[in-house]
């Protein structure tokens, strides 16, 4: 049996020869979500920008997806980097460093405690003898707090803040960690709560920038071709 690679996207054909004629018996195809994603993140912040009722329904499902989805892109883009380095044969890295990808994607090298994505592909850079993204400086501070602010979106726990003081020296936007870590970022005023005054266009189009920032950035200091994201 013969398998043939069909195109860019991965797909194989399968065929058998007997005699004199060649049949195709099984067709392999392969499925990706990181470019879909981002521009599935995309929509979502253009969506955001078109919408000029800043209480409306539609304009906090956008935010919420552009958020969302542009963490998940950086996810799948991780799971894609493995996949086609570590067992694709046409990896552009040599054996050890497919046995490497191999030993992260199997969980065996990943940092006890400390497993989130973006530490994964820490982990990849290191073991790789490659610069690493530093934690506290740009692109990996935004995109970490993207990571903050899906997780609260996507794990949501009710609560109540102070959204109003008469008191004029009163600083609202210091109750809650996250939009502490967000004011320099989206520009927040001493009044600024979550989620009210977190969750609008502007933070859905920082969000999707900051995963895409994250991403280039780690493909610079991998290496690797980034072609491994769009084909």
């Amino acid at each position: 049996m013969k398998k043939l690679p069909v195109g860019r996207s991965g797909d194989h054909i399968h065929l058998v020869t007997d005699g004199q004629k060649t049949r195709v018996v099984l067709v392999e195809s392969e499925y990706r979500f990181a470019f879909e994603l981002k521009n599935a993140a995309r929509v979502m912040a253009k969506k955001a920008r078109s919408i000029s009722d800043k209480d409306s329904y539609e304009l906090l499902a956008f935010v919420t997806g552009a958020v969302t989805l542009s963490y998940s892109y950086l996810e799948a883009a991780l799971n894609e980097f493995i996949f086609l380095n570590a067992t694709a044969q046409e990896s552009h890295l040599n054996e050890s460093e497919k046995a490497i990808v191999s030993a992260i994607a199997s969980e065996d090298l990943r940092p006890q405690g400390r497993q989130n994505t973006l530490q994964l592909f820490n982990t990849i850079l290191r073991l790789l003898r490659k610069p690493q993204l530093t934690e506290n400086k740009e692109p990996y501070q935004s995109a970490n707090l993207v990571r903050c602010l899906r997780n609260l979106l996507v794990h949501p726990v009710p609560g109540r803040v102070i959204t109003f003081s008469e008191d004029p020296n009163s600083n609202l936007s210091e109750q809650q960690q996250i939009v502490k870590q967000l004011r320099s970022h989206l520009g927040f005023g001493r009044n600024a709560t979550f989620p009210r005054d977190v969750l609008n266009s502007r933070c859905a189009t920082w969000a999707v920038a900051s995963c895409e920032r994250f991403l280039h950035e780690f493909v610079k200091q991998s290496g690797v071709d980034p072609g491994f994201i769009t084909e």
